[in-house]
């Protein structure tokens, strides 16, 4: 990494020596004649260290100090003062400062200062990045996958953490919109209380009012003690609205409200309540097809589908199904403390295969079905369900009598490539062979070589 470091002085002769200075160690120069001009420089964030004299005409160092350690927290900043100054860049090393020197500047007491002052930042750095990646992976730890349609939900999720927006997730049942809310709820400065799941298809339409929004003791039949409702507990945290599509006109009333005004009574109550709530709904329904039926009201699908983040079926993302495969793997492994390595060649096509209507549901009760079925250290297609075993029977490659060996395994190679749209990891894991391989008689074979 090479650091920039500016130098702040009214004096053309010290500005350019000392730029020449540090231009002959290697780093990123800029000067600048004032205070004023300096700060321009540190506005557009890409200064690592300020070098500054304290006595400048217009603005002057400790000002200079000031404004840095407020726009860029963790830029050093070494102030330069004249013998008679010295009592303030004492105080300005209370105030932030990394060093003072006097002037006339000993140029390698000043290099060796700089050079410990970046590498301190760039420890600070690395740390920084560090615990992002920590909390990214924390975020996103249910979010198994790397194809491009799980790469794009996590930008988009990184985008709007942070917001009060709603959100509305759609897909199949069982493609995890679930884990996808609580991506968002992980990732934002929400994630300190935990996140109120409410599954509203589970619940009867009085039960799912009372549960929503709680009541007073006396409210109905039954109710002989105040209950908080989910909104209520949900103030400061996030609020998952599972099965929205289920709930019916008049609690859909009741949560538009909400929406709106950040406020509700609970049933039987007359005391206005008031909540900071985020809501993130998700469905398997076509909202906008149930709006024009007249089963949803179009205002508060309007008011859930301010983002919408769209969770592709699995058989759209087969490539992260080698992911999964491992992290269930994994999981029932130690449930049934079992040590299975992973599957052969034929289980791996078979679970390539398989369209997945259940998706990732689904996936997870076969790998644990196989785990527990399994009794080497793979798994075989007859460990996996009979389903999906008879699934991978249909497709067969095709050889011709008398062809070679070589020619045969040509072939078998080939019409994987194609069947996998010439992804080579994805060919060379189904086959049970490595990547190297794989790409070694592709070439033999004068074969472009290229792509994944």
């Amino acid at each position: 990494m090479k650091f920039t470091i500016l130098i702040i002085d009214d004096e053309k002769n010290i500005r350019e020596g000392l730029a020449a200075n540090f231009e002959l160690e290697d780093y990123n120069v800029k000067t600048a004649a004032s205070g004023e001009e300096g700060l321009e420089y540190v506005s557009k964030g890409d200064i690592d260290l300020v070098i500054s004299d304290l006595r400048m005409n217009g603005m002057g160092g400790e000002e200079v100090l000031q404004r840095v350690t407020a726009q860029t927290p963790g830029v050093p900043v070494i102030i330069l003062t004249g013998h008679g100054d010295v009592n303030s860049a004492v105080d300005a090393m209370r105030h932030g400062a990394y060093d003072f020197l006097l002037k006339p500047v000993d140029l390698d007491q000043l290099t060796m200062i700089v050079k410990r002052a970046l590498e301190n930042r760039q420890l600070r750095l690395e740390h920084q990045q560090l615990k992002k990646e920590v909390e990214d992976s924390s975020a996103f730890s249910t979010m198994i996958g790397k194809s491009s349609a799980i790469m794009k939900m996590q930008e988009t999720i990184r985008k709007v953490a942070e917001s009060r927006a709603s959100v509305l997730i759609t897909g199949e049942s069982g493609v995890g919109k679930e884990l996808v809310a609580r991506a968002i709820h992980n990732y934002s400065s929400r994630k300190a209380k935990e996140m109120i799941n409410v599954h509203c298809a589970a619940l009867s339409e009085t039960l799912l009012e009372s549960e929503l929004f709680g009541h007073e003791k006396g409210a109905f039949t039954g109710a002989d003690h105040l209950k908080k409702g989910r909104f209520e507990l949900a103030h400061g945290s996030t609020i998952f609205l599972d099965e929205i599509g289920e709930i019916n006109q008049s609690v859909q009333i009741k949560i538009l409200r909400v929406l709106q005004e950040r406020r509700f009574e609970r049933v039987g109550g007359e005391q206005t309540i008031e909540v900071d709530v985020r809501v993130v709904a998700a469905t398997n329904r076509n909202l906008e097809e149930e709006v024009k039926k007249g089963r949803f009201r179009e205002d508060l699908y309007y008011r859930l589908n301010v983002v919408h983040i769209h969770v592709p079926p699995l058989r759209e993302r087969k490539e992260d199904i080698p992911l999964l495969i491992q992290s269930f793997l994994d999981e029932f492994n130690r449930e049934n403390s079992k040590n299975i390595t992973g599957l052969d060649s034929k289980a791996k096509s078979a679970m390539f295969k398989y369209d997945w209507p259940g998706n990732i549901r689904e996936l997870r009760n076969c790998m644990e079905s196989a785990v527990v079925m399994c009794s080497g250290d793979h798994i075989t297609i007859d460990d996996l369900p009979p389903g999906i075993a008879k699934k991978s029977e249909g497709e067969v490659i095709t050889v011709p009598l008398g062809q070679t060996l070589e020619e045969t395994e040509k072939t078998v190679i080939l019409e994987n490539l194609a069947a996998n749209r010439n992804n080579k990891s994805k060919t060379a894991d189904l086959l049970g062979i490595g990547r190297k391989t794989l790409q070694r008689k592709l070439s033999e074979w004068g074969i472009d070589n290229s792509g994944e």
